[in-house]
């Protein structure tokens, strides 16, 4: 498809590339070691060598300059849907697919806590949780309420949770933290 479109079509869909030699402009707003201090999210602090600076600069010149692309898969969830109508008719409760894949990503950031960290220019900042912010669509857009402490919730409580922020967040009364 790219190489059929007319010469210059994709023009002002995407940035242009930083000239080489030219760093990419600094992000605004506060790092993420401010960002975690002011929600109060308790974190490890590992100093970077030059060299992790140097690919953690690359990198984000990379996915600032760089056009990217998405792959996507359909799966086979028949088994979830399964077990989750019978949580639902055992529990009472109302369990999505989106609660097993909230309890499944904290999960899997407690069983690789390397990936539960991120980059800010005094360090790495390693979690000690693992606090999943959700989209919910608002009439005014997109707001992210947070699961906070997921990896020690079950299923139930995370679909109670859930249900209380999206409702709270649709009718503006998420408190900013």
């Amino acid at each position: 498809d790219i190489e059929k479109a007319p010469q210059g079509a994709a023009r002002g869909a995407a940035a242009a590339p930083a000239a080489p030699g030219r760093a990419a402009p600094a992000p605004s707003g506060p790092g993420a070691r401010q960002l975690a201090d002011l929600l109060k999210m308790p974190y490890r602090l590992e100093p970077l060598s030059g060299m992790r600076k140097t690919i953690a600069r690359r990198l984000t010149e990379s996915k600032q300059t760089v056009p990217h692309f998405y792959l996507t898969i359909d799966t086979e969830i028949d088994e979830l849907l399964s077990l989750r109508k019978r949580l639902n008719e055992k529990t009472g409760a109302k369990i999505s697919v989106n609660d097993f894949v909230i309890r499944a990503v904290a999960l899997a950031l407690k069983k690789v806590p390397t990936a539960n960290a991120s980059y800010d220019e005094s360090g790495m900042m390693y979690y000690e949780h693992a606090d999943i912010s959700v989209a919910v669509a608002t009439p005014n857009g997109l707001i992210t309420p947070i699961i906070k402490q997921a990896e020690g919730k079950g299923l139930t409580q995370i679909a109670t949770e859930m249900k209380d922020l999206a409702t709270r967040a649709k009718d503006g009364k998420l408190k900013p933290e």
